[in-house]
Parts: structure tokens; sequence; C-alpha cells
């Protein structure tokens, strides 16, 4: 005969047996048969298909970055538009930020807009351009090519250069950086100078 202990610890073990098989399916569903998503962490700008006359594809951008020989760039731009030329070129409304071509040469600018070329490594700045170097030196100018490679900005035309000794106006300028700490600037076209005398 059976007692009722002995139909318990029966239950009480089929119990037992039924829950654990049942978990064992439960996480063979889950796990086999649910959806696997790849997450993909970077961050492309895509031109194909983009709507002409779209006013921004991003807005109130933060775009970092550095070259391999160590020149870094960090700005901040209103927006971020894809050009309709070249799809390895974005241009930049409004941008604001620093250049560093070493430790010791850097420069703040502004400007109205800017195209940041990713083939040429450079960027071209366009519309009321002004640069403070690390020295304290402004340039203002209309036009700029900031070229990481070469370490050299190039401004094709009418630049002002104002110092702590006087201001320069020239037709052109060419500034180079031969070495972390030497800066060259080349101004041509017709050069007016003026010292100030204490």
């Amino acid at each position: 005969m059976v007692t009722n202990t002995t139909q318990y610890t029966r239950l009480v073990f089929w119990l037992k047996l039924m829950l654990g098989l049942s978990a064992i399916l439960l996480f063979f569903v889950i796990f086999v048969f649910s959806y696997y998503k790849q997450e993909d962490t970077s961050f492309k700008v895509i031109t194909k298909d983009v709507r002409i006359g779209l006013k921004f594809q991003a807005r109130d951008t933060h775009i970092t970055g550095n070259t391999s020989d160590g020149s870094t760039f960090d700005f901040h731009a209103k927006a971020l538009n894809p050009s309709h030329q070249n799809d390895k070129t974005v241009i930049l409304s409004n941008p604001l930020g620093k250049i560093a071509f070493s430790s010791e040469q850097t420069f703040d600018f502004s400007s109205d807009f800017a195209s940041f070329n990713l083939d040429k490594k450079n960027i071209f700045f366009n519309g009321n351009l002004i640069i403070k170097n690390s020295w304290g030196t402004i340039i203002k100018t209309e036009e700029l090519i900031a070229d990481f490679e070469r370490k050299l900005l190039v401004g094709p035309k009418k630049t002002l250069v104002e110092t702590e000794i006087g201001y320069l106006v020239s037709g052109g300028m060419e500034i180079s950086y031969s070495s972390n700490i030497e800066e060259n600037i080349f101004l041509k076209n017709g050069v007016e100078l003026e010292i100030y005398v204490e």
C-alpha cells in the first residue's frame, strides 16, 4: 500500500523534473529561434540619394580627428551637409574650432563655410575667416586652405595679419610649419606694413 508520504515524494519528483525540462525547453526556444541583429557603431555620411534642396543633413555637429603624423582638428559646426560633387567631401556651415599641426602650433578659427575633403586631407575655409595662432597672431581673410599633409595654410585672397608689433595687408599669404615650433609666414602680391610705435 502506498502512503501519503510516498505519493507526495513522487509528485515532488515529477514536478521538479517537469519544471527543469520546461526551463531547458524555454531557453532553447529563446536562444535558438530569437532574432539576432549585429550592431554597427561606425558613423558614415552617405551622399547617395540625397534630396537636392534639403537644408541640413546634420545640425550642431562636433567633429574631431587626427592624421597619421599627429595633426589634429576639433571643431563645431552649425550644419554638416554632404557635397554633391564628391562623396569624400562634407560642407560645414559656421565652423568654429581648433586645428593643431603639433602641440606647440595650434590655431583657433571661425568662418562662414568650410569644405572638409577626406581624400586630399585638407579643409577649405570660405567667408569671413578669422584665425588666431598660439602666439597671438590674428589673420583675417576670405579664403584659406589648411593642408594637413604638407602642414601648410594658403590664403589666395587679400589677407590682414595683426601681430603685437603691427599689422600687414597683402594680396595673398602662405604659412608653413616646417618643424614642431617653427612657423614661416610668406606674404605676396603687394604688402602694406604698419608698425606700432610707443
